[in-house]
């Protein structure tokens, strides 16, 4: 998409388009027609890097998805860092109070998430299909057996 507005300043463009996520900004000024280059700005890390402009389409697809791998790797840092495994309801409402996800073995009973709703704003954010409690654990909850892990959050 070209941003041919001009009662914006490109400052204000750069960071419109960057809040609605787009990965990367292809900028063509005056200079850069006559030199037949363009400059490429990377969302994820800020760099910059201009290319002729018959490599522009080339680049852009390899940028992209540099782009993806290096987001994905960042949001799986920032979630297994942002994840703690809890045994007991205590634990569980301290490590929500950090913020995060908080991973407990849950009995599956509506009464246990209700009660942890009620009691701390959080709810059920993930109930993994691959991922088991430990056959002897029991429900950070209610004491009960254990059938399902369960990631608990607060919405925000």
């Amino acid at each position: 998409m070209v941003d041919s507005r001009d009662n914006y300043t490109p400052g204000w463009k750069f960071n419109e388009w960057e809040m609605k996520g787009i990965p990367l900004r292809v900028e063509i000024g005056p200079r850069d027609l006559a030199n037949n280059s363009a400059v490429l700005v990377r969302r994820d890390t800020g760099k910059k890097s201009t290319v002729e402009t018959s490599k522009i389409l080339e680049t852009t697809k390899t940028l992209v998805s540099e782009i993806q791998d290096n987001l994905w790797q960042l949001a799986s840092q920032r979630l297994k860092e942002q994840t703690v495994s809890v045994m007991s309801y205590q634990e569980l409402k301290v490590a929500l109070d950090k913020g995060g996800f908080v991973k407990a073995p849950w009995c599956g009973s509506l009464d246990c998430e209700v009660k942890v709703k009620d009691e701390t704003g959080a709810d059920i954010r993930l109930l993994p299909f691959d991922e088991k409690p430990d056959p002897n654990a029991s429900c950070a909850v209610c004491g009960k057996a254990a059938t399902q892990l369960a990631y608990f959050a607060r919405a925000y």
